[in-house]
């Protein structure tokens, strides 16, 4: 069965054709009736296989990167819900990145810093833009898309 889909990388950083890991995953749903990471490593074991390259099967240097991912899932869901006096009406993280070099600042350190907060700002409205691609197809947000577009737009105006 042939793609009906057409597929390209966010970000390429794999060592595979986009369209190839693409029909691979295809493969792997249409074999296993969902799509689950796991399934995904399971297909991928064998050296021969398309998404191979695209994991570490070094255990040791794999076991260190799962650590360095763990610690960053605990970073990102250590919450506030008190900063000095301020009590937000939810809980929010305690600890923020801007996708530099992997490094997470006090939330209490960009608050008080105009050029970190602009860099929160700009990472709000990428991750808007991102929100927005993801679920552009689905006609019942078009009211929610419009509000977006024009918040996008107004914050570009701002800032030229």
């Amino acid at each position: 069965m042939e793609s009906q889909m057409t597929y390209k990388w966010t970000i390429p950083v794999y060592p595979v054709d986009a369209q190839k890991a693409g029909a691979e995953l295809e493969k792997i749903t249409e074999k296993h009736g969902t799509l689950t990471p796991a399934y995904v490593v399971k297909e991928s074991k064998k050296k021969k296989a398309v998404l191979h390259k695209c994991f570490e099967w070094n255990d040791e240097k794999a076991a260190a990167k799962y650590r360095c991912r763990q610690a960053q899932d605990l970073i990102r869901n250590i919450v506030t819900v008190k900063i000095g006096q301020i009590e937000p009406t939810q809980p929010i993280r305690a600890f923020v990145s801007f996708k530099q070099n992997n490094e997470y600042i006090s939330v209490i350190n960009v608050l008080h810093t105009p050029e970190l907060q602009k860099k929160m700002m700009d990472t709000a409205m990428k991750e808007l833009e991102y929100f927005q691609k993801k679920y552009a197809s689905l006609s019942s947000l078009s009211e929610l898309m419009s509000s977006i577009t024009l918040s996008l737009q107004k914050y570009k105006d701002e800032t030229v």
